[in-house]
């Protein structure tokens, strides 16, 4: 079995966050063979090597991997739990049954595609900026922007906070009274990203909605709900995969 980052292979094996394993690791809780591991990045085989957490031998998970698209409503926690008791993504996804996970997670206030599944090695692929995957939104701003603010909106953009804007491809859509909609995408997923943007050209979003997420379309899904993949985009799954030489 292919080597795989140690983070990785707890959070695969017990459903926690990859960064809860990560904690796990540096708090000194978990050994690979014998010896106490405090780097989570160290590879390992989940297969052949012994890794332990508390003292309790992990096994890894041998189960069919489920993929789902769901359509996030605004004002919805995109995590499946939340202590201050708002709406999440668990409220909406209990019939599954499954621990699962999302993949590209949109603001509270935004709306739009997101990728549920249990395959851990896929919301890696799919999310790290190293890979590029391609996120496409609709983008309602204040206002009409100028061509010359428009402009400013490209690589090496400065975001605030010491962060730039990377790789980005934006076209207007429909200008309106005192709004403007736009089709933007990007291709790394920074904090607040989008928002960030407009705010610097003088035009904050007043609605945001993701409309595909590498390989997969909204397309007509319902807000609110969740569908397994098409058997077309089951396809395009597995041509990411052995892209990603998964």
């Amino acid at each position: 079995m292919p080597l795989k980052k140690i983070h990785l292979i707890i959070r695969d094996a017990t459903g926690e966050s990859r960064r809860k394993a990560e904690e796990l690791i540096r708090q000194g809780r978990v050994t690979l063979n014998g010896q106490v591991a405090l780097d989570p990045y160290i590879l390992a085989d989940p297969e052949k090597d012994y890794i332990k957490v508390d003292g309790k031998l992990l096994r890894p998970r041998h189960e069919e991997k489920l993929y789902f698209l769901f359509n996030k409503p605004r004002f919805v926690v995109s995590t499946f739990s939340d202590p201050e008791g708002r709406p999440c993504l668990g409220d909406f996804v209990k019939k599954i049954g499954k621990r699962l996970f999302a993949a590209g997670r949109l603001d509270f206030d935004a709306e739009g595609l997101m990728l549920l599944t249990n395959d851990g090695a896929l919301v890696e692929k799919l999310t790290h900026p190293s890979h590029a995957v391609p996120r496409t939104y609709l983008v309602k701003v204040k206002g009409s922007p100028t061509d010359e603010a428009l402009v400013r909106i490209r690589p090496g953009m400065s975001l605030g906070e010491g962060d730039r804007l990377g790789h980005v491809q934006w076209m207007v859509i429909k200008r309106q009274k005192s709004t403007t909609w736009l089709r933007l995408v990007l291709y790394e997923g920074k904090r607040n990203e989008i928002k960030r943007i407009f705010f610097r050209i003088g035009h904050p979003v007043r609605k945001l909605r993701r409309i595909g997420f590498g390989p997969f379309s909204l397309g007509k899904l319902p807000s609110g709900t969740w569908r397994p993949l098409t058997p077309k985009e089951q396809e395009k799954l597995g041509a990411l995969l052995r892209e990603a030489g998964m």
